[in-house]
């Protein structure tokens, strides 16, 4: 049995009640909710919204603690499968193709001018791997993802999370050394200027399948929320 305008809105609104973060977890769990109140109904149960509310409440999801609990589950279950789906996209890109690519293109690089200029190329190469993913993200969740007021989106904080990744890494791998031997931060930059040519290129391609990864994971998910 359908509810009422009136019957729908009062739910919606008395939903606000519960700590739930995410405007993902919110609107399933208050589909749920609809979905056992016009069961109940289905049933001929003709008591006050409120009554049949607060009975579907208690009796099939636990209350409110269990009303935040399922939240947090479900939270838990996104979180997990971005991150499991990130895994099998990477592992995909990592084949032997891969690696003899690798392998052909560092003996290449020991061709090419070991100067200033081509490591600040290979530097921004990086760079532009290592961020693009962000603004990639960004650019597509902001035209798809619509926010609702006072919830987050838990797609985009997670997908957004997933695709700085790879900056992170960068970050690590100009400055981890610096902590080691001492300095200020822009010693990572100068430090990465005298690397070989040969790992700054196994590096770019390690990127750039970072890259991959992630603006697959992005299209992936989104498509699969439809």
């Amino acid at each position: 049995m359908i509810l009422s305008p009136a019957e729908l809105q009062w739910v919606t609104e008395r939903m606000k009640i519960y700590d739930i973060k995410y405007q993902e977890s919110y609107f399933e769990i208050l589909d749920h909710v609809l979905t056992a109140i016009e069961t109940k109904r289905d049933k001929g149960d003709a008591r006050d919204i409120s009554v049949v509310f607060q009975d579907v409440v208690d009796t099939d999801f636990g209350g409110y603690s269990g009303i935040e609990a399922l939240a947090v589950k479900q939270e838990n279950i996104f979180n997990k499968y971005v991150g499991g789906a990130f895994k099998t996209i990477f592992r995909g890109y990592l084949n032997w193709g891969v690696l003899a690519f690798t392998i052909v293109a560092s003996g290449l690089a020991y061709t090419l001018p070991n100067n200033k200029v081509i490591h600040s190329v290979f530097f921004i190469a990086i760079f532009l791997l290592a961020f693009s993913p962000l603004m990639y993200a960004f650019v597509l969740i902001s035209r798809k993802v619509t926010s609702v007021k006072g919830k987050k989106s838990l797609l985009k904080g997670r997908l957004i999370s997933q695709t700085y990744l790879p900056g992170m890494l960068l970050n690590g791998i100009i400055y981890l050394p610096v902590l080691f031997q001492g300095g200020d931060d822009t010693n990572g930059f100068k430090m990465m200027q005298h690397w070989p040519l040969p790992a700054l290129m196994v590096i770019l391609i390690f990127f750039a399948v970072l890259n991959l990864s992630s603006i697959t994971l992005c299209n992936q998910v989104l498509k699969k929320r439809g």
